[in-house]
């Protein structure tokens, strides 16, 4: 909006006070240190950045006063872009300008008493000169919003990037890793485990706002929003930390979802998120819950290389598998119990809470109908080996009936 043309005697004064910059600069820097603390000693805003942001300023104003033209808004403009970059409050920034224009104007009014222009003029000039700030302002805040905008956009790009990074493996130096975990906000070591989980429709994140409920309580972790998949890792640092994840994890989860064993040094997050696929590789597919994947070795290999694991459950399995299901549940469960207990029936009667007779003729019924001795070493460790298959697989190798 232009303004009206400024009454000569205003013009003279401020053309007069250009000629007094550095004063001006320096009283208005005084006011400002004192008044608001981000420009103060320990505040974002350099000493020497305020100054030459003020300089250029109230130059700017003071040209502006005299003449009547569209007012040259580029001052303004970019000190809004300049303080969203030092990251300081618009509020603050706001009023540092209105101070400077208070203080300006205060100067102008003090010389134009002394060369004795009319007062009434000075009445005018000053609905002028606050309708100038109001511009300046309107400005620098419309700047300011716009870079704080697209530093919001560009960290948020960084820290996919970095994320995706540390996913895929790519990040190995130990002086990088440490880099990406101050930018990321995570310890460069510690405990940490990786969750994924299956995004069921384009761009919506099955765990929603996990990042901000872990947060809540006091547990870190990034995250990025693949098309197939939902990651992120987070940090472990306090005890109950995996309990709570997982509570969370159960709680917010739409879909499938695996979370990998714990380790010690991002470095790993690659290979951690392997495990957490195939931990929601375990469940049937079309459910929904959260799996933490078992850390060990047998476990590991079953659930990656799926199509060997299902040919093992039924090369071994096989007759068990063709049982209803609650006599199939019934000897696995038996003899899953019975290796826990080193093969002692006793014990493991105590656990299932039947006489050990009824393990021992369980234990007969799955070697008659498997084919193999559960004395022989290599016999058990096909069965056990099948077992895991069955676990860590539940549906595949089904048929398209839905059965084994």
């Amino acid at each position: 909006m232009q303004l009206r043309p400024p009454a000569p005697d205003i013009a003279a004064v401020a053309q007069s006070l250009r000629s007094r910059l550095p004063e001006l600069v320096e009283r208005v820097a005084r006011r400002i240190r004192h008044e608001i603390d981000i420009y103060g000693p320990s505040g974002t805003v350099p000493d020497e950045e305020l100054r030459a942001s003020l300089r250029r300023n109230i130059d700017s104003m003071l040209a502006q006063v005299t003449r009547s033209n569209e007012p040259d808004l580029s001052e303004p403009a970019e000190t809004g872009r300049l303080r969203a970059v030092l990251g300081g409050p618009l509020p603050d920034v706001l009023r540092a300008y209105r101070l400077g224009f208070a203080e300006v104007w205060a100067v102008l009014t003090e010389e134009a008493v002394r060369r004795r222009v009319d007062p009434a003029v000075l009445v005018s000039g000053a609905a002028d000169a606050w309708t100038l700030a109001d511009q300046y302002s309107d400005a620098l805040t419309s700047s300011y919003r716009q870079e704080a905008a697209e530093l919001v956009r560009s960290q948020e790009r960084e820290r996919t990037a970095l994320t995706e990074a540390l996913f895929s493996g790519r990040l190995t130096d130990r002086g990088t890793l440490w880099e990406v975990a101050q930018t990321l906000g995570l310890p460069p070591t510690g405990t940490f485990v990786v969750v994924a989980a299956e995004v069921i429709a384009l761009g919506r994140e099955p765990l929603g706002d996990v990042e901000a409920k872990l947060a809540a309580h006091g547990i870190v972790s990034t995250w990025t929003l693949r098309p197939e998949l939902h990651i992120g890792v987070a940090s472990l640092s306090r005890s109950d930390a995996l309990d709570l994840t997982m509570t969370l994890l159960r709680r917010l989860t739409v879909a499938r979802a695996g979370v990998s064993p714990a380790f010690t040094s991002l470095d790993k997050t690659g290979q951690a998120l392997q495990h957490a696929r195939l931990a929601i590789n375990s469940q049937p597919t079309g459910t929904v819950g959260v799996v933490t994947f078992p850390d060990d070795p047998l476990t590991l290999v079953m659930a990656a290389v799926p199509r060997a694991a299902a040919d093992i459950a039924h090369t071994v399995m096989g007759r068990v598998l063709s049982l209803d299901t609650d006599t199939r549940a019934l000897l696995f469960d038996t003899f899953e119990c019975w290796i826990d207990a080193a093969g002692n029936a006793g014990a493991t009667a105590r656990v299932l809470h039947c006489h050990p007779n009824t393990v021992r003729y369980r234990l007969r019924k799955l070697e008659d109908l498997t084919d193999r001795s559960l004395h022989a070493p290599r016999d058990v460790a096909e069965l056990v080996a099948a077992l895991r298959a069955v676990r860590v697989l539940p549906r595949t190798g089904m048929d398209a009936d839905g059965s084994w």
